[in-house]
């Protein structure tokens, strides 16, 4: 009798600890589907958001934010110094971007051939030191004109949230384009020619 107690006993723990095996399989391969799910509607959110309308980052056709930023040769340049006389190519960059480094020589051209004209490139650098900037220009031999944006205060006011960006600023001060990526030549003429 004492036996078949004991058995009984034993069969009832096996069969607990069964049960609770299964639950808890169960348990995990329910967890596991949804861990699934929940990626999968974040891959899908985060797809939808960098589905980007660059209308909604920078308002083409408003008023360009103005600003006031320092040359490498220190004097103080606003962009509405501009206002009224040229188109103003802005360029957000920085010498440790290899996308903005291998746009340069093209912007280069673009500013050597249109120099004299009423149009000029400002290239704004987005937070790195005068000397840095400065030996970055002379080790290349670029001229165009380079503005110190130590505080990125005017990067952010652009919505630069990827660098290098260009902005293309009419002689009324007006954003006639927004465009975040390097560029070739052949881009950048174009997109003066859009507005002239």
């Amino acid at each position: 009798m004492k036996n078949k107690k004991i058995v009984i006993i034993i069969s009832v723990i096996v069969g607990i600890i069964a049960l609770s095996i299964g639950i808890g399989f169960l348990a995990i391969r329910h967890l596991e589907k949804t861990a699934i799910k929940k990626q999968q509607e974040i891959i899908e959110a985060r797809d939808d958001a960098n589905k980007i309308n660059f209308d909604d980052i920078i308002d083409v056709g408003d008023f360009a934010p103005d600003f006031t930023l320092q040359d490498l040769d220190g004097n103080t340049i606003s962009l509405d110094d501009f206002k009224g006389e040229k188109v103003v190519f802005l360029n957000f960059w920085a010498t440790w971007c290899p996308p903005c480094r291998a746009e340069m020589p093209d912007l280069d051209k673009v500013y050597q051939e249109s120099k004299g004209e009423d149009f000029i490139v400002l290239a704004i650098n987005l937070g790195e030191s005068e000397k840095i900037v400065k030996e970055f220009m002379a080790e290349n031999g670029y001229s165009f004109p380079v503005l110190l944006d130590k505080t990125q205060k005017v990067g952010f006011a652009y919505n630069t949230f990827s660098i290098p960006t260009s902005v293309l600023v009419d002689k009324e001060g007006k954003v006639r384009v927004y465009r975040p990526g390097a560029m070739t030549y052949n881009q950048m003429i174009e997109m003066v020619e859009s507005i002239q």
